[in-house]
């Protein structure tokens, strides 16, 4: 019995090595990435989680490091200088950087917010119904609100005379406006305004999107070079975060527990309701019937000639093609 026992043993030990060294010799045969967010991680940012728990770049032959990120101008600089393979960045704040820096060697490849949520938000009975309520009203905003231009052009398109609001330039905009020292903030009518809402009821926000004014939002981006020598690589990340977006419309519930697995220290609350109402701002009406992630030739027409009329970008350096490709889209099923 003895030597039957060893002899187990001994093919237990065996078995157990060779699986180890198979787990070993699988994750030697998985590409590394890195992929930077925009961001500290939200509830928009689900699917690359849900993907990597439920180990859908592993399929792909990815193994993902997910790292939060400080702002699109961060993550954009991250991957210009090959310190992240990957990363979310707004697709606008790629054409203004472009331009502004005179680059041409990072490209989007998948359209992540195309709705941009930037909205004026007031508080009930405020009498702020349209656009050009605002006139005559306190904005309290931040010093660099006015840098990208878009509240001009929002004002532009709208007819607001800007010469009648009295400005209010605080960090605390949003204590502002509850406090009543202020009848408006733009802010992100989610989760911005969602937030206000907790303390205090609110006006119907006024989408920027829906009065004209519409710069598209976060995108992936990569180095081109590095995409031009790792094609399938990308094909296979798209394929994850598709994969597992569908899965976060099926079971957001779900999508929250593996998010919070991910990042256990983010509000629970506060990232479940992104999940809910970020889907919104996924596609524009020229792309709600399109898969996830393809960006209307159109839109991005209209984003760069926003940011060179209103952000003072130079004029005719970015085009669409310079700046985004579609061809490494999934195929539709």
């Amino acid at each position: 019995m003895k030597h039957l026992t060893r002899d187990a043993l001994s093919l237990a030990s065996v078995a157990l090595m060779t699986a180890l060294m198979g787990s070993a010799t699988y994750a030697q045969d998985l590409q590394p990435l890195t992929v930077r967010l925009a961001f500290i991680a939200g509830g928009i940012d689900a699917p690359f989680f849900v993907a990597k728990s439920k180990g859908y770049f592993e399929e792909e032959g990815l193994d993902v490091t997910i790292i939060d990120g400080t702002g699109s101008t961060d993550t954009i600089q991250a991957v210009g200088n090959g310190s992240v393979q990957l990363g979310n960045a707004g697709l606008g704040a790629l054409v203004q950087a472009a331009a502004q820096a005179r680059f041409d060697n990072i490209t989007a490849v998948f359209g992540l917010v195309q709705k941009d949520p930037s909205s004026i938000v007031s508080l009930e009975g405020s009498g702020i119904d349209e656009p050009k309520d605002i006139e005559g009203k306190r904005f309290a905003t931040e010093a660099g609100n006015f840098s990208d231009g878009m509240i001009g052009a929002f004002a532009a398109v709208n007819d607001i005379d800007l010469d009648t609001i009295e400005l209010i330039v605080t960090d605390n905009y949003n204590q502002a406006l509850l406090r009543g020292d202020a009848d408006f903030v733009n802010v992100w009518a989610n989760p911005d305004g969602d937030k206000i809402a907790v303390f205090n009821a609110i006006e119907p926000p006024m989408l920027f999107a829906d009065y004209g004014v519409n710069v598209l939002g976060s995108s992936v981006i990569v180095r081109k070079d590095w995409l031009s020598e790792n094609e399938e690589a990308v094909r296979g990340y798209l394929r994850a975060i598709t994969r597992a977006h569908a899965d976060v419309i099926a079971d957001p519930d779900e999508a929250l527990d593996l998010f919070m697995e991910n990042r256990p220290d983010a509000d629970r609350e506060a990232i479940g309701l992104e999940i809910e109402v970020m889907e919104q701002y996924r596609h524009t009406a020229r792309t709600e019937r399109m898969p996830l992630g393809y960006v209307d030739p159109e839109d991005l027409v209209e984003t760069i000639s926003l940011l060179e009329t209103y952000a003072e970008i130079p004029t005719g350096w970015s085009t669409p093609e310079m700046v985004y490709t579609d061809a490494y889209l999934p195929e539709a099923e």
